[in-house]
């Protein structure tokens, strides 16, 4: 599936807080009595420390979202390596060590075909999301709660720091794509819009919740003869842009169904544009 480009899309959004977030950094600064005992991820940037929605924990929310979407496909477990596409794969290759990517894609399961396993390497990649404008950050207290009890812990206070509200922007990357696997990503975007699927920690208080804005795409195909007169010549390849009325008309029309998530790498350069 990577040894020919066939085509590219990015798909790049603005999420924007519709409640406090919360994406603990996991770093503290005991030597600095005024720093919250939690504080979320910040990333030095343009001289200064900002708050970042990293790319790497968008990735694990999206696959995680994807697998509840494609799971009546038949997924995989990646938690038990026995039962992975991984295992698959290795033992593919135990028989033939001259197995193809496009062999390695074809015996993955949905999930896996798009995200990636231990025996095939992902397709999709998440930028770190990062904010446009300046962001407001809060700090509030907290109190560790006793298991046994269920009542407040005596003396376990503890302070966090948290973005209150911000606007963050980035892009989602995907190299030799399906048609339907933007319109699964478009279906998780809309899902974090409609707030079933949250960001970040301490969403049983309400964070996390976060507004999905000005969705664009850009497409590439490098085979200049599939121009169906949408798109314009580069030079090495053809260029989309599509603005987000266009993508929601354009996805209205794309179906995910046991056919097409079950379509084989080989078909890839087959495939019509977009």
């Amino acid at each position: 599936m990577f040894s020919n480009l066939i085509n590219e899309a990015q798909i790049e959004c603005i999420l924007e807080t519709r409640s406090p977030l919360f994406i603990k950094s996991g770093e503290e600064d005991p030597l600095n009595p005024t720093a919250a005992d939690d504080s979320y991820i910040a990333f030095y940037k343009e001289g200064k420390m900002i708050p970042v929605i990293p790319g790497t924990g968008l990735k694990g929310v999206f696959r995680s979202r994807a697998e509840v979407f494609l799971k009546k496909y038949g997924i995989c477990n990646i938690f038990s390596y026995n039962n992975s596409c991984g295992k698959k794969i290795a033992d593919k290759q135990k028989k033939n060590k001259n197995i193809t990517g496009i062999d390695k894609y074809d015996l993955s399961c949905a999930v896996c075909k798009l995200f990636g396993s231990q025996g095939l390497k992902s397709r999709i990649s998440f930028e770190d999301f990062y904010p446009i404008e300046n962001p407001v950050i809060g700090k509030r207290k907290g109190v560790a709660i006793d298991r046994i009890s269920g009542a407040a812990r005596k003396g376990a206070f503890y302070d966090f720091e948290y973005v209150e509200y911000g606007k963050f922007k980035g892009k989602i990357k995907i190299k030799n794509f399906f048609p339907w696997n933007l319109k699964l990503i478009l279906l998780i975007l809309e899902d974090i819009n409609e707030g079933f699927v949250t960001l970040g920690g301490v969403t049983s208080k309400g964070f996390g919740q976060m507004e999905v804005k000005d969705i664009n795409m850009k497409i590439r195909y490098y085979d200049k003869s599939k121009n169906n007169g949408k798109y314009e010549d580069k030079g090495f390849y053809i260029e989309r842009k599509i603005d987000e009325k266009e993508v929601k008309n354009i996805f209205s029309k794309i179906k995910i169904d046991e056919t097409e998530v079950k379509t084989q790498g080989s078909d890839l350069k087959n495939g019509k544009v977009l």
